[in-house]
């Protein structure tokens, strides 16, 4: 049968139309089906410029052609349209158009400036992708993240190596099944099971300050931020599968830290194309990369499954295989090695880069580091026995130690951007405060933002200021504004960062060992500036350099 060429073009038209319509309507649950169909679909008009073309390849590139243009016109056309359920928020217009604006911020390493940026800009809420929103306020924390809050939100789609049933605690987005979960992980962190872990920290604290005084040399700097690394690495190992990493002592021999740190860039652009994750894992370097450190972290928890003990006190391990509960079956092999595993990639790098973000304001706040130091020589005398990884609990109550902590968490957040969630599936959307979330729409709370907002935190909410941590009638208190509930390094909620306490005893211990232990000083050609533009926000905040000039202390 004869079809006109116009005839013909609005088939094609049609096609994209209808592909957009679908696309629109059933994404988020039949994804694959709907990328099968973009492949499919336009072979029905191509059909139809058989008769107009001279070969059949000819037809299929004239239907697909005005196929996806269609496709791709209509899809613009519609997200920047009043009709958008998104249309009222403002934000950038490469942003609403696509995620391929996020994937250019992910590529700067500065998505984090860049939603500071806007929010000072358009006020606190921000349309950050076609369907995506990053809210700005107090009053979002809890109705998105707080008790009766939304699950996890698409990125952790993206954030997935595997294509498998079973995923590590933190990729959980259903709320239900994540709480099920969390449990075990809940038990394993509670004030006396952290308690536990103290001496496998003080082991691998002491090799720290052994190391760094025995490499001090007045003329010589050291990149601290490195050691920080290693230390957190093998401290973590330690913790989760009672050992496996020697990166103090051997330096990165399996080249694993290396490829952590990969990874963690790769799944930072993945994040935001889910249906590509696949794609980008199956590439020849990034399949190997992903085999070796499989076959890496298999091997050290397999030692650690047929050792059936921890090495010193109890680790991780013994309460993910229940060796302290004999009413549970251990769990599969496959099961027990990514939740180990997750311990150990998520409390690294992140207690590293704080780590590393506290000794930079230190160090360029001599007053402050004075005062710290007193401090800790006041409650563990340099010439009495007891140091203060011997009584970590009194750290918690050192008022500037844990004001220092607090201020650079503040100012450098472990997950600068990333705490996304959405409404459930099937509800419709969800009311945040004044405002309606459709269905399919992620939200972000950014910490980063939320922590330099003049509303929470003034004044000069971009500038070190310990003091506004200290007590009420401090005097570097007067007049500074401070709100406890703005404060989410660690995220907020049910489904928070389940290693807090682990954290914040590192974070406690460590500095005050090293600020009592060791004479440290910035190197003096270093500019102070390249720290915070060093710092590249990948999900979590890869670091740069740290060139610093250290030696033991003389009491």
């Amino acid at each position: 049968m004869y079809i006109s060429f116009q005839n013909a073009v609005f088939s094609a038209v049609f096609c994209g139309l209808t592909t957009h319509l679908l696309f629109n309507k059933f994404e988020d649950r039949h994804l694959t089906l709907l990328s099968r169909l973009l492949v499919v679909l336009p072979l029905i008009p191509a059909a139809l410029f058989l008769s107009h073309c001279t070969s059949s390849f000819s037809a299929l590139c004239v239907a697909y052609a005005i196929c996806y243009i269609t496709l791709l016109t209509s899809i613009a056309c519609y997200r920047l349209s009043p009709f958008h359920p998104l249309s009222k928020y403002p934000g950038p217009i490469l942003a609403r158009l696509s995620k391929w604006w996020s994937i250019y911020q992910t590529y700067t390493g500065k998505t984090h400036t860049t939603y500071l940026e806007l929010h000072r800009k358009y006020g606190r809420i921000v349309r950050t992708g076609p369907n995506e929103v990053s809210i700005c306020d107090i009053s979002a924390i809890q109705p998105v993240l707080g008790a009766d809050g939304l699950p996890k939100g698409p990125i952790w789609e993206g954030r997935r190596s595997q294509n498998t049933s079973y995923y590590a605690l933190i990729g959980v987005r259903e709320t239900a099944e994540h709480l099920q979960r969390r449990k075990i992980w809940n038990k394993a962190f509670n004030t006396s099971h952290v308690k536990a872990y103290e001496p496998i920290l003080r082991a691998r604290l002491d090799q720290l300050v052994t190391t760094l005084q025995s490499k001090g040399d007045s003329s010589t700097p050291i990149d601290l931020a490195e050691w920080f690394s290693f230390f957190a690495y093998d401290f973590m190992a330690d913790m989760s599968f009672g050992g496996g990493f020697e990166l103090m002592s051997e330096g990165d021999v399996h080249g694993a830290w290396k490829i952590l740190e990969d990874g963690l860039r790769v799944q930072a652009f993945t994040q935001h194309l889910p249906w590509a994750a696949p794609f980008f894992y199956r590439l020849p370097g990034m399949a190997v990369s992903a085999a070796k450190l499989r076959a890496f972290i298999g091997r050290i928890a397999k030692t650690r499954v047929e050792r059936k003990a921890a090495l010193m006190g109890e680790d991780l391990s013994s309460h993910l295989l229940g060796e302290n509960d004999s009413s549970r079956e251990a769990p599969p092999f496959t099961q027990y090695v990514p939740d180990a595993f997750l311990a150990v990639v998520a409390g690294s790098d992140t207690t590293a880069t704080v780590l590393s973000s506290i000794f930079f304001y230190l160090l360029s706040e001599q007053t402050i580091l004075e005062g710290l130091r007193n401090e800790i020589d006041d409650a563990f005398p340099p010439n009495q026995p007891r140091r203060p990884m011997d009584d970590i609990s009194q750290l918690a109550t050192l008022p500037l130690l844990n004001a220092i902590i607090n201020e650079t968490l503040r100012l450098q957040p472990p997950v600068p951007t990333g705490i996304q969630r959405t409404p459930v599936a099937g509800s419709g959307g969800r009311a945040i405060g004044s405002i309606f979330v459709p269905e399919g729409t992620a939200i972000n709370i950014p910490p980063y933002a939320l922590h330099r907002d003049e509303r929470y935190f003034s004044p000069d909410p971009d500038r070190f200021l310990p003091g506004r941590w200290l007590v009420e009638n401090d005097n570097s208190r007067v007049q500074m504004q401070t709100e406890p509930a703005a404060f989410i390094p660690f995220s907020s909620g049910p489904m928070n960062c389940v290693g807090k306490p682990v954290a914040q005893m590192e974070l406690r211990v460590v500095v005050a060992t090293l600020v009592q232990q060791l004479e440290m000083r910035l190197a003096p050609m270093w500019e102070r500036d390249n720290w915070e533009r060093g710092l590249e926000d990948f999900f979590v905040f890869k670091k740069g350099k740290l060139p610093v000039l250290l030696r033991e202390r003389a009491f």
